[in-house]
């Protein structure tokens, strides 16, 4: 009995240890079995399979997601002061009409309004030296990149004004600059406008606001 257990615990480490075998049996002149590698006279051949192991594969890990969708983050107004009152949105026939500024949104507000951060992020490039229209569509900004990869850019602020510079981590409501009328500019106001990397560029992305400023008043028109 011993011997025949032992034997199968043999047979059961070739089975797992090699991937095909052949076993030979014999019986003896005092008739005990017994089993070998090597073929004999009368033996009796078996082929033994090696006991395959079906791994499952775990699934695969989703690809990390976006910290925020594109409207998922609500913007608190990046001014102090006003209200002020949205003079052109998304898609405006002025100037908002190419992929850098289809959504940006421009608020007249006085020229000298503190503007401030309207997300955390790192400044990555400001201009400060422009002076009225000068040669810079854009007139003077200052671009934040945000931790998920947006930038806000805020466009035609007053010259020498720009506190912040390339580099320097801002937080929520931190002072960037002071409002102006530089640039590609019809009147003092502030343009505000969310980007995002593409394979053709910088464009601009959809955003909100945490309150409306479409209904706010206008101080541009005295009411």
């Amino acid at each position: 009995m011993l011997m025949r257990l032992l034997l199968c615990c043999g047979l059961a480490a070739v089975v797992t240890s090699t991937q095909a075998m052949t076993l030979y049996k014999s019986t003896d002149a005092n008739g005990v079995v017994f089993f070998s590698d090597r073929q004999t006279p009368g033996a009796q051949a078996f082929v033994i399979q090696e006991r395959r192991v079906e791994r499952v594969k775990p699934p695969m890990p989703l690809a990390p997601q976006p910290r925020y969708s594109q409207q998922a983050y609500r913007y608190p107004l990046p001014w102090r002061g006003g209200p002020f009152r949205l003079s052109q949105g998304p898609n405006g026939s002025f100037s908002h009409t190419d992929a850098k500024s289809r959504y940006a949104m421009d608020i007249a507000m006085p020229e000298g309004t503190p503007i401030i951060a309207a997300r955390s992020g790192v400044v990555v490039k400001t201009e400060n030296e422009q002076e009225g229209r000068g040669s810079d569509a854009s007139g003077n900004f200052v671009r934040v990149r945000h931790d998920d990869g947006t930038e806000g850019v805020y466009l035609h602020l007053k010259q020498g004004s720009v506190s912040v510079r390339a580099g320097q981590r801002v937080a929520v409501g931190s002072p960037l600059a002071l409002s102006g009328n530089t640039g590609n500019s019809s009147g003092p106001h502030l343009h505000f406008v969310v980007q995002r990397a593409s394979e053709a560029g910088l464009v601009s992305i959809p955003y909100e606001f945490n309150q409306p400023v479409g209904a706010l008043p206008n101080f541009a028109l005295g009411n």
